[in-house]
């Protein structure tokens, strides 16, 4: 039989005061500040807009991760915390309850509570309004040390009514508050709400950038100026969207080389970078040349998918400094079936001491190429994950390919082909074929290492775009089920 367990004082103190919010705005300034985070959690999900307003602008801690508690989006309660930020920000002295120096917008896996230290973004800028005002006596309220506001921003096609309300916020308030956007996604935006995007939240702050747009070459090149300004960011993902028939972007016309050329250059200006992903794009071989030219840091991922690459650009790659320590390379869905593999094999030995992710999936390869990956490949002792799906490997090819996997003991992911074997003349899949010799693969495999996660698959079915996929247990795409 249960036992009923009579709330607490403070659980029956918490319920009079969100009962009555007259009483519990009233009280914020005598209440104990050990009842603050949970009182502020109960209110903030049942939606006391007037409550949460009050408590932001009476937080007795400088730190307060709001957005641990959004996990969906309420305007109301957006609203309200907005607006008890103005209420601390309109003061005219210093408020004796109110200790908030840092709003936390980001949604992070992270536990809410205890957050009584306020060591989160503690030591944020000591700078003060008045810093922007020397020479000029400042009131009282600009000695206040100046508030930051961190924010994650997702932006999606044309601009929703609350995101533009918060654009405009943040615009309006911009010189009295510090808003910091760590990452910031922008997918299909247009240049000018881009621009009034970056207008609001400084540059310098981003640290995660990815975009994704349908820009033509002289559009992208007025963006990459802002690069310039970015001087903290550590990942920057592009990519395309304006497909031909080829799945990449276009080359340039010879009248575009030139914004081309400016955008290359603009990567001499991210001195931070740490992290470059390209898909969709094309560039011409005196271009990519350049791009790795500029790159001022190594890297520690390059991924340059679904691009038009050319035989010189492997050699660029082999012979650009940023690229020989990397952690994370990714070529999917690059074509090189009919390239001198030879320089890829060199770039992998150059950084076979750190490499811990390689995906080559769709690039085709043939068996004559991917024998002279094997030796270097055979020196990546770090991998954790490969990726070779779409590849034209033989039997024979991939039992070598194993064989050369002896000393990955790091490896928790590996991808392969099924073998060309398994094939007809057609290019349909021989399911009695496909489970038998991807079993002798799985059992060559085990006599060298114990693999954790595997799968052997075909391409993809040209019906029902579904591969059949050999693992713990076989799965056929559904035209052979």
């Amino acid at each position: 039989m249960d036992i009923w367990t009579p709330p607490t004082l403070e659980e029956l103190s918490r319920q009079v005061l969100l009962r009555n919010e007259a009483l519990a705005i009233s009280a914020l300034e005598n209440l104990p500040k050990m009842l603050f985070p949970t009182l502020f959690k109960v209110a903030f999900s049942s939606r006391c807009t007037r409550i949460v307003k009050a408590m932001v602008a009476a937080w007795p801690f400088p730190y307060l991760p709001v957005g641990t508690l959004m996990n969906t989006f309420n305007s109301e309660i957006f609203h309200a915390v907005l607006e008890g930020l103005d209420v601390l920000l309109t003061q005219q002295v210093c408020p004796t309850r109110g200790k908030l120096r840092v709003l936390d917008f980001r949604r992070m896996p992270r536990e809410f509570w205890p957050i009584q230290a306020g060591t989160e973004d503690g030591n944020c800028s000591a700078e003060t309004v008045s810093d922007k005002q020397a020479g000029k006596r400042p009131s009282r309220h600009e000695l206040r040390p100046r508030m930051k506001v961190r924010v994650d921003l997702y932006f999606r096609s044309q601009l929703e009514e609350e995101e533009m309300y918060f654009l405009q916020w943040a615009q309006q308030r911009k010189d009295s508050l510090q808003i910091c956007c760590d990452n910031m996604k922008l997918v299909l935006l247009s240049l000018d709400n881009v621009r009034m995007v970056l207008s609001a939240f400084k540059p310098e702050h981003i640290k995660v950038l990815e975009l994704k747009i349908d820009w033509s070459w002289c559009t992208l090149a007025q963006f990459s100026t802002y690069f310039t300004e970015m001087r903290n960011l550590h990942i920057l993902s592009l990519v395309h969207t304006h497909e031909n028939r080829f799945g990449v972007f276009c080359l340039p016309r010879l009248d575009e080389k030139r914004f081309v050329q400016k955008l290359v250059y603009q990567f001499s200006r991210i001195s931070s970078l740490q992290h470059l992903y390209l898909h969709g794009f094309c560039f011409f071989s005196e271009h990519m040349k350049l791009l790795l030219r500029n790159l001022k840091t190594p890297l520690e991922t390059f991924s340059i998918t679904h691009c038009h690459v050319f035989q010189s650009h492997l050699k660029d790659f082999a012979l650009c400094p940023s690229l020989h320590g990397l952690k994370h390379l990714d070529m999917s869905g690059t074509l090189l079936c009919n390239f001198w593999i030879l320089p890829l094999s060199v770039l992998l030995e150059m950084g076979a001491d750190r490499l811990e992710t390689l995906k080559l999936q769709g690039c085709r390869i043939k068996d004559s190429q991917f024998r002279e990956l094997l030796p270097a490949l055979s020196q990546c002792s770090q991998l954790t994950k490969v990726n070779f799906y779409a590849n034209d490997f033989s039997m024979n090819l991939l039992s070598d390919l194993l064989h050369h996997t002896a000393n990955m003991n790091k490896m928790t992911t590996e991808r392969y082909p099924a073998p060309r074997e398994c094939y007809d003349r057609w290019g349909h899949v021989s399911i009695d074929t496909f489970s038998q010799l991807c079993s002798q693969l799985m059992d060559t495999l085990r006599a060298i290492r114990q693999p954790k996660r595997i799968r052997f698959a075909t391409d993809v079915c040209s019906r029902c775009f579904q591969r059949c996929v050999y693992g713990q247990e076989t799965r056929l795409c559904s035209c052979l089920q």
